[in-house]
């Protein structure tokens, strides 16, 4: 969202070996950002008349009501933000 998607990210798949088990381990971040009024947006640098924004502005509380009233079924939470 914030490169305008000049930078590319890619699905994360893992893939298991047989030679024993295969460990996962879920990191979460705080969300006490989520009080904050702070807008993110694409980079300014990375638009233009030729490239126009492709995404909506959005908090992280906005961002993270959605994700959590989404729930998981494979589709990038970004994707509600496209323009």
């Amino acid at each position: 969202m914030i490169s305008n998607d000049k930078l590319k990210s890619v699905e994360h798949g893992v893939v298991a070996n047989e030679k024993g088990s295969r460990v996962w381990v879920a990191c979460l971040f705080t969300i006490l950002l989520a009080a904050s009024s702070k807008l993110y947006e694409p980079t300014k640098e990375l638009v233009s008349d030729e490239k126009p924004p492709r995404y909506r502005e959005t908090t992280v509380h906005n961002y993270t009501q959605y994700s959590f009233s989404k729930g998981i079924d494979g589709v990038m939470y970004l994707l509600h933000l496209k323009i």
